[in-house]
């Protein structure tokens, strides 16, 4: 499979003189260098570098690629055309799926199954896609429950908007056809111009989630990061090869205040510590995997877009406070019948509603998780019942049911704790044990 690497930065910011960005050193050896390894070791033996200022010395270093175990052409413009643009000059080579490499990007993704992922979707483009503590200054996006993407929210954003945390992470799979969408002159972005386009025109184009590293190194700060995060395990560590504990987290009465059932965005109010808990678990590099029952969307009291505002709500007020949540597994349904103006099709007995662990196992199979190196936080005892049916532990915290539940689902939890940031820091001190 083909992988088109863009290297054409400057990297002005990072006071390169002798080299472009893609050439930056990070952990005693050069990016690109990095990147090329990865790349050959998803499968991507077939490189096009689109190159530009001082693209000599990537030529120099790299030749046909040979050195590397791959093969490598060379693509140098003549004048600034963007990320997409430079894309488009180069259509003639792509006469398949291929993917979009950023060279100052630091990175650690199971290409393979990426590329299983955009071949099975179908559409014409897959972005990669996560959290982060700065979505303030990225690009966002919009998906329904078949990960499709709905809406585009490119930077900057409107003041005081709720949106979801899920970011594009310059990382794409595209088909051929999606050249057809970049402008046919001139320079363009892929992120600023041509997926929202590609997304409000309706072309199929979806969303790859993962809790694997990537991230740009673009600033001396997040060099200084990446080479930390390198340095630490951090970026072997949250590998999808690499089985890794995760924490699980209720939503209501835990992350946010328990108002018997939030049905509106602005409804949603979040418990004062919920926001240091949280960046306490990306802080330590540890996936903050939501985990949640929402039966009212079977019973009809909210539909699933008004859930989607709900959750890009706890989204927005977790990252005001440098927070985020790695993924959300929800179960909207409910087996009682009988409430007026029910979702017939979720009025079921399912496998993913706690106290069963399906939400837990689910999770576990997407992100490659170690259950038994794993907590669930809860308020109530089918928190704790379905932690341990997954193999998980669990913390019982006394904060919205405090545990009510107990008659109907005796369970015993690992720990109890008075608030959800004692709860995360009992169980990172587990972890590190």
């Amino acid at each position: 499979m083909k992988a088109v690497v863009l290297a054409g930065g400057k990297g002005t910011r990072l006071g390169l003189a002798d080299r472009p960005k893609a050439m930056v050193p990070v952990g005693g050896r050069p990016l690109l260098e990095r990147l090329v390894e990865t790349a050959r070791a998803g499968g991507f033996d077939d490189l096009v570098f689109l190159t530009g200022h001082m693209g000599e010395v990537i030529e120099a270093h790299f030749g046909d690629g040979a050195a590397f175990g791959v093969r490598i052409t060379h693509v140098r413009e003549s004048e600034p055309l963007g990320t997409a643009g430079a894309i488009r000059a180069a259509r003639h080579l792509l006469t398949g799926p291929f993917l979009v490499l950023y060279g100052d990007t630091l990175l650690d993704v199971d290409l393979a199954r990426f590329a299983g992922f955009h071949r099975d979707k179908g559409g014409l483009a897959t972005l990669f896609v996560h959290p982060n503590d700065h979505p303030h200054d990225s690009d966002l996006l919009a998906v329904d429950a078949d990960q499709r993407i709905r809406r585009f929210f490119p930077k900057p954003h409107e003041p005081g908007a709720l949106l979801p945390n899920l970011v594009s992470a310059a990382l794409y799979m595209l088909d051929p056809a999606a050249v057809d969408h970049v402008p046919a002159s001139g320079a363009s972005d892929w992120g600023a111009d041509v997926f929202p386009a590609m997304v409000s025109a309706g072309v199929p184009a979806f969303a790859y989630r993962s809790v694997e590293y990537v991230k740009d190194i673009g600033t001396p700060a997040r060099l200084a990061r990446g080479e930390a995060d390198l340095a630490s395990g951090r970026v072997a560590r949250l590998s999808r090869h690499t089985p890794k504990p995760a924490l699980f987290l209720d939503r209501d009465g835990v992350l946010n205040v328990e108002k018997n059932g939030i049905h509106r965005a602005e409804d949603l109010e979040l418990m004062p510590d919920a926001g240091t808990a949280v960046r306490a678990a990306n802080v330590a590099g540890v996936p903050a995997i939501c985990i949640t029952n929402q039966p009212d969307v079977a019973k009809g009291f909210l539909t699933e877009d008004s859930l989607a505002e709900v959750m890009a709500a706890l989204d927005s007020r977790l990252a005001e406070q440098g927070a985020y949540l790695d993924d959300a597994f929800i179960c909207p349904h409910h087996p009682e019948k009988g409430f007026a103006g029910e979702v017939a099709a979720l009025k079921i007995a399912c496998d993913c509603r706690k106290p069963l662990p399906g939400l837990l196992l689910a999770a576990a199979a997407a992100h490659n998780l170690d259950l038994a190196r794993s907590w669930m936080i809860g308020d109530r005892h089918v928190d704790v019942a379905a932690a341990h049916a997954a193999g998980a532990r669990a913390v019982l915290v006394r904060t919205g049911h405090a545990g009510k539940d107990r008659a109907a689902h005796a369970c015993a939890p690992d720990h109890v704790a008075d608030t959800l940031a004692q709860a995360v820091a009992h169980v990172l001190g587990a972890m590190a044990a």
